[in-house]
């Protein structure tokens, strides 16, 4: 699950950050659709747990002896 947290903040970061870039360079009023804000985290949400089951996780090698 840490990996989840990982890939949702980092995800969230991507969407804040192109919002922010859209909102300084649009020529029109900014209007706050609440709407969309649910959409784009469902979709953040969806986009991080698919990752978080994609990535490999690390095994741990059975050859592998602690020495003494």
């Amino acid at each position: 699950m840490r990996t989840f947290w990982t890939y949702f903040f980092i995800f969230l970061g991507l969407v804040i950050f192109i919002q922010a870039v859209q909102l300084l360079t649009s020529n029109s009023t900014f209007v706050l659709d609440f709407g969309v804000i649910i959409k784009q985290l469902l979709l953040v949400i969806i986009i991080a747990l698919i990752t978080s089951y994609i990535v490999p996780r690390k095994k741990k090698n059975p050859f592998k002896e602690k020495a003494n």
